[in-house]
């Protein structure tokens, strides 16, 4: 066995301790997560992970940094600027997708709290008993998922009238390269505390932070 294979092999046995059934190396899974939306051609990915919560996303980072593979954060992976791609060998893919849950919606401060895994249209529908909604509205609405649509700052066709991603974000929880957890903005539409790194995350495609 190469020195290559044996590395990967002990990458995916870390991967494993952390998430059991939620982590997959078959070659048909692995296929359909190497690629998205857009024209590109990517690499077959090492393994897919899927998180459930801040802790196995930071243990990802953590083993991407002691392993030297590199990561992929996707969602629906409608994307068609090719980000959620991979394109490089040793990739480990990242899919939000289990971290779709409706934290708390404020029907008093106008505001929801979710994970990125949610779909859009799957927010809205839960709004529309606040009288409320999530204006951006990209074409793939009812698959793209809310961290995606941040990610990859997306408006849509209410765009003209209501705006893009970014003058609907008022706060994240993002996870940087180091592994550490980090929180940007407030629960206020008027948040003057520090630079506003909000808008530093919106449409970095990934390459700032899960």
């Amino acid at each position: 066995m190469s020195a290559m294979s044996q590395r990967q092999g002990d990458v995916v046995r870390e991967l494993e301790a952390v998430f059991k059934d939620r982590l997959f190396t078959e070659p048909h899974i692995l296929a359909l997560y190497s690629h998205d939306a857009s024209s590109e051609v990517g690499v077959r990915p090492m393994a897919v992970v899927q998180p459930v919560n801040v802790d196995e996303v930071v243990r990802v980072v953590k083993l991407a940094i002691d392993y030297g593979f590199k990561i992929v954060p996707v969602g629906s992976s409608t994307s068609l600027s090719g980000n959620a791609t991979p394109k490089l060998e040793n990739t480990v893919i990242v899919s939000m997708e289990r971290m779709n849950s409706i934290i708390e919606v404020s029907d008093i401060d106008w505001y929801a709290r979710v994970q990125p895994g949610i779909k859009v249209d799957e927010l809205n529908l839960e709004l529309m008993g606040y009288g409320l909604q999530w204006p951006v509205d990209p074409a793939s609405s009812r698959t793209a998922t809310v961290g995606g649509v941040i990610s990859n700052g997306g408006g849509g066709m209410r765009g003209a009238k209501y705006g893009p991603a970014s003058h609907w974000v008022l706060g994240l929880e993002a996870v940087i390269g180091t592994g550490d957890v980090i929180r940007v903005g407030c629960r206020t539409v008027k948040c003057r505390e520090g630079y506003n790194l909000v808008q530093v995350f919106i449409g970095s495609e990934g390459t700032l932070a899960l």
